[in-house]
């Protein structure tokens, strides 16, 4: 998929309050160095590279308690790195990241869309998406689906609810590998009905 960068303006107030919330916190545990937050008037949302897995690891670990949000170690991430984008700030910190995999020429999933608490309710996770599309359309992609919990969440963002039955079988077995590489504690609810299927045509 090709490279890009789009900057997201951001209003001033938000960013003050985001370095606010940000400050310390934004440090990650001694395993993961990670800068002090230092805000300007911009988010970066860039394609992925390998100094960022370890940040993208620390971003859907701290939002486990997120049930529809699958866990992926970093070497997981490793192997599909040309998947995701990630949001950085002037500073260089990682706030979040998303991710896209083709499926079919037309077809793609929308997955590991995930900020760091700290950051949430700022509009990273909106770039993120609205980056996603614009790649998805730039690859000749036409409709997008993903399995999700917060279903009111994407719904703002044009996703629609459908049935998983619309994808193909190979599709539903790709996804069926990754339910059982979560813990066991989650295969009964992601297996029985909690992940809402969602749609998006481009």
């Amino acid at each position: 998929m090709p490279g890009f960068d789009v900057l997201r303006p951001r209003q001033g107030g938000d960013i003050q309050r985001l370095r606010a919330r940000l400050g310390p916190a934004a440090r990650a545990p001694p395993t993961y160095p990670m800068k002090e937050a230092v805000l300007d008037q911009t988010i970066a949302i860039k394609r992925a590279t390998r100094e960022n897995i370890d940040a993208i690891a620390h971003i859907v670990a701290s939002n486990r308690d997120d049930q529809g949000l699958f866990q992926k170690s970093a070497s997981s991430i490793a192997d599909v790195l040309a998947e995701f984008l990630v949001a950085r700030l002037s500073d260089g910190t990682i706030v979040g990241c998303a991710a896209l995999h083709r499926d079919q020429a037309d077809l793609a999933e929308m997955y590991s869309v995930a900020v760091l608490p700290q950051a949430q309710g700022r509009g990273v996770g909106r770039a993120l998406i609205e980056a996603c599309l614009d790649r998805a359309r730039r690859d000749g992609i036409r409709t997008l689906w993903l399995a999700t919990m917060r279903t009111e969440f994407f719904a703002r963002h044009g996703f629609v609810s459908g049935s998983k039955w619309s994808l193909s079988l190979r599709v539903l077995r790709r996804k069926l590998r990754m339910v059982f590489e979560q813990p066991a504690s989650r295969w009964l609810g992601t297996l029985f009905g909690r992940h809402t299927f969602m749609w998006r045509h481009l």
